[in-house]
């Protein structure tokens, strides 16, 4: 993704120093990629190698409006691709300052469209600069540091959670509550993530108010190790390096889910960087989506799903110089990415980088456009996510 508002490799998103070795490190080295499903069939996980994907999107009217897009129309645009779910966010500072009214108009519109919603809650929304939080409730954390170990902080953004959740707990369209974006891995300029006990007395309070459906908690995935390591809480983790999954985002995710709720993982394989002045891309490793395939097989035998809430469908560039002309990646490469997920069992596949692909079309490219309404027209007889009447 990428500019002030998506995730930004020109943006201090990630410790800097690790980040920059972690980039240029992975140009030259390739890693193996484990054979993911036969180990997948003989532990008798149902693999799903066929039929139709629940296919849906994100949206931010932010980043919509800051393309020059009307937000009201790309929304309507978008609804009438007919994706099976679409991802919004509730900002925080937003809500703060001006009410839920565009957040009103949102789920409204998902009403009269019949168009289903995953509402993202919290602190850490969808984009940079990742937390949203309203000006007199900034936090002295130190840079890199755990933001739920504010007290002030901590009290409010539980509020939050409750009270967004009473608002719309009875809109029809709203199929699951996401509790912040990508809370366990560091990110924004200050680096700062969001520790287990608060994420897991949000989800309390989320219950609360709604225990009717799931929970998703989403981490972003695996790129490639060095890479990882430098999106790690812990920085270059031993134990991580020797194969311990113990302490990583995915594992403490699924620690606080409860049965029936969904590990959302974010998956990119290519991102633009920028060293000492010269640009370039970093590729993921040749294993990135069997290792999301990896954590599947783990969700479903605790008795929990998985979908991929993120996958790169939009460029992620070293700065918004390219951005119009991207050296990340291609219309084209949306297809081998879709199918490389849904080839390791995935049945829910969120694409990232709707505002962009319509940006785009209005340009006079709809290539990014047409490679999604192609996935969309091949997947369009699977099952809704809204429940029967």
């Amino acid at each position: 993704m990428r500019n002030p508002w998506s995730r930004s490799p020109a943006s201090p998103s990630r410790p800097a120093t690790l980040l920059l070795i972690s980039v240029v490190l992975s140009l030259a080295i390739q890693f193996p990629a484990p054979v993911t499903l036969p180990w997948l069939q003989r532990a008798g996980i149902p693999v799903v190698t066929s039929g139709p994907v629940q296919v849906g999107t994100s949206f931010s009217p932010r980043h919509a409006t800051y393309l020059g897009l009307d937000w009201k129309e790309s929304y309507r645009r978008l609804e009438g691709m007919h994706f099976k779910v679409i991802r919004l966010s509730a900002y925080w500072d937003q809500v703060d300052q001006e009410g839920y009214d565009q957040l009103d108009w949102l789920l409204s519109e998902s009403v009269g469209s019949g168009q289903p919603v995953v509402l993202s809650v919290g602190m850490k929304g969808l984009g940079w600069p990742e937390f949203y939080i309203p000006p007199q409730l900034q936090p002295r954390t130190p840079d890199g540091g755990d933001v739920g170990q504010d007290p002030v902080l901590r009290a409010a953004a539980v509020d939050f959670v409750s009270a967004t959740a009473g608002r719309y707990r009875d809109n029809p369209a709203i199929v699951a509550w996401q509790v912040e974006n990508e809370p366990l891995n560091p990110a924004g300029p200050h680096r700062w993530f969001i520790g287990r006990d608060l994420l897991a007395a949000e989800v309390a309070a989320l219950r609360q108010v709604d225990d009717r459906r799931p929970a998703i908690i989403n981490a972003f995935g695996h790129f490639n190790m060095l890479f990882d390591r430098a999106s790690n809480r812990s920085g270059f983790d031993l134990r991580s390096l020797l194969g311990f999954e113990s302490d990583t985002a995915e594992a403490h995710s699924l620690g606080v889910l409860g049965k029936g709720d969904i590990l959302g993982l974010d998956v990119y394989t290519e991102i633009g960087y920028n060293f000492l002045g010269q640009e370039g891309v970093s590729h993921a490793g040749s294993d990135w989506a069997s290792k999301a395939g990896h954590w599947r097989g783990i969700a479903l035998e605790q008795g929990k799903q998985a979908w991929i809430t993120e996958a790169q469908a939009e460029p992620w560039e070293a700065s918004m110089n390219s951005y119009g002309d991207p050296r990340s990646t291609a219309a084209e490469d949306i297809h081998s990415r879709f199918a490389s997920i849904r080839a390791e069992g995935f049945g829910t596949i969120l694409l990232w980088g709707a505002e962009y692909w319509l940006w785009r079309a209005d340009n006079g490219d709809s290539s990014w456009l047409d490679a999604v309404t192609g996935i969309l027209a091949e997947n369009s007889s699977a099952s809704s996510l809204l429940p029967s009447s």
